[in-house]
């Protein structure tokens, strides 16, 4: 198998109190070749040329125009890419847990989605908003929990989403999803549904 190149998101929030999100999604963005992943990204950097936007302008799906997110979308859909998803809906999870750790359901939630995917020898880069001491966390155990197999390598890194667009389309791939699963939204599917061909699984996990 070639060495993959994985690049992760999220969308929604951990958190069990007023006002957070129902859904938890991870996301990620897969390319067997490292020279498909340069071309997809200096696709991602002429779209924003070409919109004349300022070259640290980030693609997010929550703050970018629905607009250029299906244009963008729609352009990146013609590469050699694969894609996956988890997703948790909290509005099935026991009061019992509304307490639960957020960072530790955070780093749960990314290893059920890594543990899925068929990875061998991957260098694989996840947004770094989080503070050190929890990206420093969220490292240790992935590395612990997926670096089991002796015939798997993963390289984890934390990278800053702005200067990473690999990162922010696995963002516009997790919002995406997220977005599908609000049904009570008219926009529900149009953004997935332009990727959709690009798409491996979209898995709900249970918080046990």
């Amino acid at each position: 198998m070639s060495k993959q190149f994985v690049y992760i998101d999220d969308s929604g929030d951990p958190g069990f109190r007023a006002g957070s999100s129902q859904y938890l999604v991870i996301a990620c963005a897969i390319f067997i070749s490292d020279e498909t992943a340069e071309k997809v990204a200096n696709a991602i950097k002429q779209f924003r040329r070409e919109r004349k936007l300022n070259e640290k302008y980030e693609f997010k799906f929550h703050s970018t125009k629905k607009s250029l997110v299906e244009k963008l979308l729609t352009i990146v859909a013609k590469y050699d890419f694969r894609a996956s998803a988890i997703y948790i809906d909290k509005s099935k999870t026991k009061e019992s847990f509304y307490s639960i750790d957020r960072p530790k359901l955070y780093n749960w939630a990314m290893k059920e989605l890594l543990v899925r995917l068929p990875l061998k020898d991957a260098r694989i880069r996840i947004d770094g908003r989080s503070s050190k001491e929890h990206m420093r966390q969220t490292s240790t155990y992935l590395r612990k929990e997926l670096n089991k197999d002796s015939h798997r390598i993963l390289n984890i890194k934390f990278e800053d989403s702005v200067r990473n667009d690999l990162i922010q389309l696995a963002d516009l791939i997790a919002g995406s999803v997220n977005r599908s699963l609000q049904k009570d939204r008219a926009d529900a599917g149009d953004c997935l549904r332009i990727i959709m061909n690009k798409i491996d699984a979209i898995i709900e996990i249970m918080i046990s």
